[in-house]
């Protein structure tokens, strides 16, 4: 552990970077935090080490060394470690987790600590950037309390692609830790999504923010791109996981949890069962299928969902599973990766 901390008063915003082998990018995602601040005892950066086997740890230990406001920790493998360290040590009135290949855009900071005085909210969403693709999740700013705050609950799980990440928003901490929410170190994916579900159990107040806060970056490296034949498993036992979490919440989210659910069902297939690198014959592929949506998970969810329900685009693949054309639904989520692939490129 390495932190310096002159600050005096504690920090408004926590920024928690976990870094595994991140030699190439941290530097730029730390930068793109300190360049814009011009009160660093405003802000603390949290870089988490994990398990790193390139030269992050002198990458981040010089950072830490250079500035104040940076501190530098390591935790043991897996990114919600790396996370759960940042939220244990952070002193800031809000977290805000960003990854380590990720960065800010211009003027992020300016609209963040100018949110993080004035909201009383317990969560805070904004729009952001995925590559060079604008990701609208409002045109304009709008509040949810008490009366209304099923909605966004509602709205997330039905769109997790678009809204179940823990970057790129500001939880506030108290909410967090009174109330013991960690990420799921047994969680290989979705550990993001399992975050957000649980805090939702205790989210009074949230808002979305037209302010372009965040860029993504488009990694295909990444594990949820890799074909490995252990997605089924994983993804399958992430939705359990969560599943016990909505059942103790409004009896409305049992409802979005089923297109939750059925959202992770389309990922499967696309990053997965009918990915170009998966070489498996076409048979196999629509047995994989068959076989995946008899797991009792998704079979309750595709009976639940209404033929009415599946107009939409993203939707389309679950009607046809429902109506058992199984070779057309391959076919649709092969469109689907190329055209994936043709906005990656």
């Amino acid at each position: 552990m390495h932190r310096v901390n002159n600050m005096g008063k504690k920090p408004l915003i926590s920024f928690i970077i976990p870094a595994h082998n991140a030699s190439q990018t941290v530097g730029r995602t730390v930068n793109s935090i300190i360049s814009q601040c011009d009160d660093s005892k405003k802000i603390e950066i949290i870089i988490v080490e994990n398990t790193s086997t390139d030269n992050t740890n002198e990458i981040c230990e010089k950072f830490a060394r250079e500035n104040d406001n940076v501190s530098f920790y390591h935790s043991e493998k897996g990114v919600s470690n790396a996370r759960n360290k940042g939220i244990a040590v952070a002193e800031g009135e809000w977290l805000f987790f960003i990854d380590a290949d990720d960065y800010l855009l211009p003027n992020s900071i300016a609209h963040l600590l100018t949110d993080a005085q004035k909201m009383d909210d317990d969560l805070i969403i904004y729009n952001y950037q995925s590559g060079n693709s604008r990701i609208y999740l409002t045109d304009n700013n709008v509040s949810f309390n008490k009366d209304n705050i099923l909605a966004i609950k509602e709205k997330m799980l039905k769109n997790p692609t678009k809204f179940m990440t823990v970057w790129g928003k500001l939880f506030r901490k108290s909410t967090v830790v009174k109330n013991d929410i960690k990420f799921n170190p047994e969680l290989v994916l979705s550990e993001d999504s399992d975050f957000i579900i649980q805090a939702c159990e205790f989210i009074k107040n949230a808002s979305i923010r037209s302010d372009f806060i965040y860029h993504y970056s488009i990694n295909k490296d990444s594990t949820v791109h890799q074909v490995d034949g252990k997605k089924i498993l994983n993804y399958t036992k992430a939705l359990e996981v969560s599943e016990k979490t909505i059942l103790r919440q409004e009896p409305e989210l049992s409802k979005a949890y089923n297109s939750y659910i059925l959202m992770h069902l389309n990922l499967i297939m696309v990053h997965e069962i009918f990915a170009i690198q998966n070489k498996q014959g076409w048979f196999k592929r629509i047995e994989l299928l068959k076989s995946l949506i008899s797991l009792p998970i998704f079979t309750r969810a595709l009976k639940t969902v209404r033929i009415q329900e599946c107009r939409t685009g993203r939707m389309i693949p679950i009607l046809l599973i429902k109506l058992k054309l199984y070779n057309l639904t391959g076919l649709l989520y092969r469109v689907r990766i190329h055209q994936n692939n043709a906005k990656a490129s």
